[in-house]
């Protein structure tokens, strides 16, 4: 059986949270009372779920993607509520409201849908699954914490509003696309994977990447120095990207399945071997 289990916040608390718990994983085959009895990390206390959320299980019929992992649903400002959905490994966690800190994070599979908007470092280091926001995104997205050297590594993050600053940050695997604008560097010191960002990116996209690939559909006010243009054309993956986005319902109406883009290696302060592509014609 396909098991939706309902969680709606009864009042937003006045302390950070820390909500780690609450994933599909923990909540399949539960009872009501065994999920109200989970913890919460609230301030300097640990309280129960069910002090927060009402709960509610609707069973549903087998079949399906997730075939014996739980379908867990949250509803209401979560917006002092970290680390949702931090260390996911399958199943689907949907988030109806805005979100807090570390949303994604390290998660490994499954699906996390936002409905609002994310705080900082979503998806960070994250190294399967795909995180979807439909709203903006804080700073750091996909990025790797402080002291580490390896952001995301696999999975992939999708953002229909804006981003902030070091979306991508030394990422290793994996694929960013932001639908809005987006801050400053991003793709920062990327080893792989892409970012691809549809309004007016910040300073320095690509800055010390060491390989991997930034696509701007909206060009940048100046380029970096330390990228070289190459040729403009079709790049091989881009039709098959194309589709996939489109898919998940990430749109790109300005940059067509066959969209011709300029190519520029970089960053030649670390090799060169990275490439920023910008779409070509583009206002």
């Amino acid at each position: 059986m396909n098991t939706r289990v309902y969680l709606t916040l009864r009042t937003a608390p006045a302390m950070p949270v820390e909500a780690e718990s609450l994933l599909p994983e923990n909540v399949t085959g539960k009872s009501a009372e065994e999920i109200e009895s989970l913890p919460l990390q609230v301030g300097n206390r640990t309280e129960p779920v069910g002090d927060h959320f009402r709960v509610e299980i609707h069973e549903g019929r087998s079949g399906g993607p997730d075939e014996g992992a739980a379908a867990l649903e949250l509803t209401g400002d979560l917006t002092r509520f970290k680390r949702l959905g931090e260390g996911m490994s399958r199943g689907s966690l949907t988030v109806n409201g805005t979100v807090g800190f570390h949303a994604g994070a390290r998660m490994s599979g499954g699906t996390l849908t936002i409905n609002g908007n994310a705080g900082d470092y979503l998806g960070a280091m994250m190294t399967g699954g795909r995180i979807t926001v439909h709203g903006n995104a804080g700073h750091f997205a996909g990025s790797a914490y402080r002291g580490f050297f390896r952001g995301m590594s696999g999975g992939s993050i999708l953002v229909l509003g804006n981003a902030g600053n070091l979306t991508g940050a030394r990422m290793r695997r994996g694929m960013i696309a932001v639908r809005g604008t987006c801050g400053d560097l991003a793709g920062y010191a990327m080893g792989a994977g892409t970012v691809l960002i549809g309004g007016r990116a910040g300073v320095r996209a690509g800055a010390n990447m060491v390989r991997g690939t930034v696509i701007l559909l909206t060009p940048p006010e100046e380029m970096p120095p330390t990228f070289r243009y190459d040729y403009t054309g079709l790049p091989p993956f881009w039709p098959l990207m194309h589709a996939s986005l489109s898919e998940a319902g990430w749109t790109a109406p300005e940059a067509e399945a066959r969209a011709e883009f300029k190519r520029y290696s970089g960053d030649f302060n670390e090799g060169g071997r990275g490439e920023l592509l910008l779409l070509s014609g583009a206002a």
